[in-house]
């Protein structure tokens, strides 16, 4: 699943916004990725800390993702993945992945103990990510249906 696996790592790297127009003297530089937990305190993992390198990321082009979080419950087989992926405001993408099948591909595989964890992991990004003002949510659960995340991913890729 090579879609899944990108647009995984997009939600934890969106960020490149267009340069001004050719006319325009004036240049920006591109945004940062934004990331924000959209959860409750009751949530299982806590985010302490992530890097995305290059921030912002960049069309193909090697991210490195490092993060860092405390989990108070373990997360078991069973666990599931529920994604939206939208561009502007239409909705590119809805779909429901196995956790551990997932999180087995970036080496960490289930259950996922309690305590600190941490993830190092490379993604190269398309060069064909279509321009748009990209927005990712991401909320995991266990089977229990106790959250354990919810993120919010947003970015801008230009032309």
């Amino acid at each position: 699943m090579r879609l899944s696996s990108i647009v995984l790592s997009l939600a934890c790297a969106f960020g490149l916004v267009s340069a001004a127009s050719i006319n325009n003297p004036f240049t920006f530089a591109p945004a940062p990725a934004t990331i924000e937990e959209c959860g409750s305190p009751d949530d299982i993992l806590k985010l302490i800390n992530y890097s995305l390198n290059p921030n912002p990321p960049l069309k193909g082009e090697v991210l490195v993702i490092d993060a860092e979080g405390e989990l108070s419950e373990d997360v078991v087989e069973g666990a599931k993945i529920n994604l939206i992926v939208k561009v502007g405001l239409i909705k590119l993408l809805t779909k429901e992945l196995d956790f551990c099948e997932e999180s087995a591909k970036i080496d960490k595989p289930c259950p996922l103990k309690k305590g600190q964890q941490f993830l190092h992991h490379e993604v190269e990004l398309p060069k064909e990510i279509p321009p748009g003002k990209y927005f990712v949510n991401v909320k995991v659960r266990n089977p229990d249906d106790k959250q354990v995340t919810c993120l919010n991913a947003r970015a801008n890729f230009g032309i």
